[in-house]
């Protein structure tokens, strides 16, 4: 009989799951405090929006809004992809594709929190 030390992929799914819930769950989140934010104090030009953005506050809640957003869309294309894209070369080239384009995304935000957004 074989031994049950392996926790096998089941701990997974269980991984991804709470990943995509909890992701989820602070997207919508900072969609409510964003909407609150610029209903109260609507940044009236760039100047404005430049220095409310170059509040720590502000930087935290974006950049982990972005990490946020490449988690659950990473989390969730991957398990789309292996539900429905059968064949192996299939499966490996949306994968990859999708790791370029999110890691252009993760650059890209990168560039607006580090340097556009700078004091």
């Amino acid at each position: 009989m074989k031994a049950m030390n392996s926790s096998g992929s089941a701990h997974r799914g269980l991984n991804e799951w709470l990943l995509q819930r909890l992701s989820a769950l602070y997207l919508a989140g900072f969609m409510l405090w964003l909407l609150l934010q610029l209903t109260i104090a609507t940044p009236a030009n760039y100047v404005a929006w430049k220095a409310w953005m170059a509040t720590g506050s502000a930087r935290l809640a974006f950049a982990l809004f972005f990490l946020s957003l490449l988690v659950h869309s990473w989390v969730g294309m991957r398990s789309v992809f292996l539900d429905y894209l059968k064949p192996l070369w299939l499966r490996s080239a949306a994968q990859l594709l999708l790791v370029f384009g999110l890691l252009a995304l993760a650059f890209w935000a990168a560039q607006i929190l580090l340097v556009e957004a700078r004091p």
